[in-house]
């Protein structure tokens, strides 16, 4: 920073800085020749000394100044310098025009050097705040116009940041060049919707900065306007590509020389409208302490596998004809050393962002088929079910995975349920149904978690190997009395029985819901009224004590 501030000094007083330059100049040169008579003249060695000054002239004056210095120079130690000062013998007029061409031309290549030296530095310095594709100011220039404005009179000043949400589907289809295009033309719709000339920056790939001053319109206005400016197609060699954008902003004012912090803070802000599509969203300091809980958690989730925190909970599945109780699933739970119980809701989604879902998932299914083959060693004959992930679908050999459980415990395929979700099935349709065919084959039962809550399921529900689909909660706990979930869930039972599958419904947490979904010819139920989910001792208990069968009757609505 103090070597910008001196540059700065030295640009703003470059004229007297010259002036002043070329005074010294003069007088060394005037200087050398009282040098060089006084030792003798210009057969001794002071006469060399003239090349300081000569290069020096170059270097500040370019090309012309140092030729013309040079000459100046060769004309001062020229046709008034003698060859021996004692002997009076003048120099003959070849030699000092010899020499002032010499002088002539170290100027002028000092002065080349010194033009290509600072070309280049400047070429060096406009690299450094410019984007070389789109031609536009860059990351380290917006930080440098943030650490300006970060002051008293910073607050009336936004910082946006533009994210071109479609910036892979235009890279995939048009190529990087016509991205390029694209963002080259957003300078132009911000001085449109703003109707002023801000500048815009280039920070990313795929992301834009406006600084904007808010003047007299409503923020609102301004950042709404910016929305709608991108809304209109952008013309690109005859074509018309159209955009989708998100855009996050902060106030700049109160971050103290630190404007790396206001742009986390408008990044974090542009995160949360994609995650919540909204087309603009202000910073809120709850985004990065969230996302620094989760990624503290995420790190801390890999630990827990190896120390015993994270442990496997059973809620009981029930056939609604009989009362049997026929399988449980398998919940995992997490009981972290500071934290306490942490919800599965917490760290599953974002482990399914990793390959930490993998270890996840492992884990569950060893610790529930280790433990349903210790109860049917005790003669409690329930299956299992287990949920697993979009990303584990896609795990080359995850099939494999399953069968060394199945191997290890000595377990049939058919006491065991893999529960997957409904949008993990519209990912990579032909690997999923691969390996999906392939547990299939050893009679591991494949149902559908969460059913209704997805968009696409349907297209595909016939070409997989599904046994069972489950209703999704959000539909069962509002049984009876919302209508629009009673429609759902009677055409849930008859396409699923239509097709051969069975029906779960979970989250029956009342007597009328059961009452309903029994007269409706549901299959099974899952929720509460049956019992929460319980460590597997309690488990134990419960089911030996109810002699493995459930009677409503029994119990008051959850």
């Amino acid at each position: 920073m103090k070597a910008q501030q001196e540059y700065q000094w030295l640009y703003r007083y470059r004229r007297p800085l010259h002036l002043l330059a070329a005074a010294s100049l003069v007088a060394s040169a005037l200087g050398i020749y009282l040098l060089v008579y006084m030792t003798g003249g210009i057969k001794f060695v002071y006469s060399h000394s003239m090349y300081v000054p000569i290069l020096l002239s170059g270097f500040l004056f370019g090309m012309a100044g140092g030729a013309l210095f040079g000459l100046f120079a060769g004309l001062v130690l020229g046709p008034f310098m003698p060859i021996d000062v004692v002997a009076g013998e003048m120099q003959e007029t070849v030699n000092w025009l010899y020499r002032t061409g010499f002088f002539v031309l170290i100027g002028s290549l000092s002065g080349l050097a010194s033009h290509l030296t600072r070309s280049y530095v400047e070429r060096l310095q406009w690299v450094s705040e410019h984007d070389q594709t789109t031609q536009l100011l860059n990351r380290n220039a917006l930080l440098k116009q943030i650490a300006k404005l970060d002051g008293d009179s910073a607050g009336h000043w936004l910082l946006a940041v533009i994210y071109l949400e479609n910036e892979r589907e235009l890279n995939a289809s048009f190529g990087e060049t016509v991205v390029n295009q694209v963002l080259a033309q957003f300078p132009a719709r911000v001085v449109s919707a703003l109707r002023r000339e801000f500048p815009v920056y280039r920070i990313s790939s795929a992301q834009m900065a406006v600084l904007i001053e808010e003047g007299d319109r409503d923020r609102a206005d301004l950042l709404n306007a910016l929305v709608e400016a991108f809304h209109a197609p952008f013309p690109i060699d005859g074509i018309f590509i159209h955009i989708d954008v998100r855009i996050g902003y902060t106030v700049i004012g109160h971050h103290h020389g630190q404007p790396a912090a206001c742009l986390q803070e408008a990044e974090e802000a542009m995160s949360a409208a994609v995650e919540s599509v909204q087309d603009w969203v202000a910073y809120s300091p709850e985004f990065i302490r969230a996302k620094q809980d989760n990624l503290t958690i995420i790190g801390d989730l890999r630990n827990a596998l190896h120390t015993g925190q994270l442990c496997m909970y059973y809620q009981p599945k029930v056939e609604m004809a009989t009362g049997r109780v026929v399988s449980v699933e398998a919940l995992i739970r997490w009981d972290h050393p500071q934290r306490g119980r942490i919800p599965p809701d917490s760290f599953i989604p974002r482990a399914e962002q990793s390959t930490l879902i993998n270890l996840v998932t492992e884990f569950a299914l060893d610790q529930a088929m280790g433990q349903l083959a210790a109860w049917q060693q005790a003669g409690i004959d329930i299956a299992m079910a287990i949920n697993i992930s979009t990303r584990n679908l896609l795990q080359p050999d995850f099939d494999e995975v399953v069968i060394g459980h199945l191997l290890r415990y000595q377990l049939e395929g058919s006491k065991i349920e893999l529960e997957v979700t409904e949008g993990a099935l519209a990912i990579d349709m032909a690997h999923t149904i691969h390996e999906l065919a392939a547990l299939s084959e050893l009679k591991v039962i494949i149902s559908v978690d969460d059913f209704g809550t997805g968009y696409s399921s349907l297209r595909y529900l016939h070409l997989l190997p599904i046994s069972i689909i489950k209703i999704d909660q959000s539909f069962v706990r509002a049984l009876p009395a919302d209508k629009g979930s009673v429609h759902i869930v009677e055409a849930a039972l008859m396409l699923a029985h239509k097709m051969g599958m069975e029906v779960i419904a979970e989250g029956v947490d009342s007597k009328a819901a059961w009452d309903y979904l029994r007269d409706a010819g549901c299959d099974m139920v899952q929720g509460y009224l049956v019992s929460p989910p319980m460590p597997a001792a309690e488990f134990e208990q419960w089911y030996c004590q109810r002699q493995g069968r459930f009677d409503p009757e029994t119990v008051a609505d959850a």
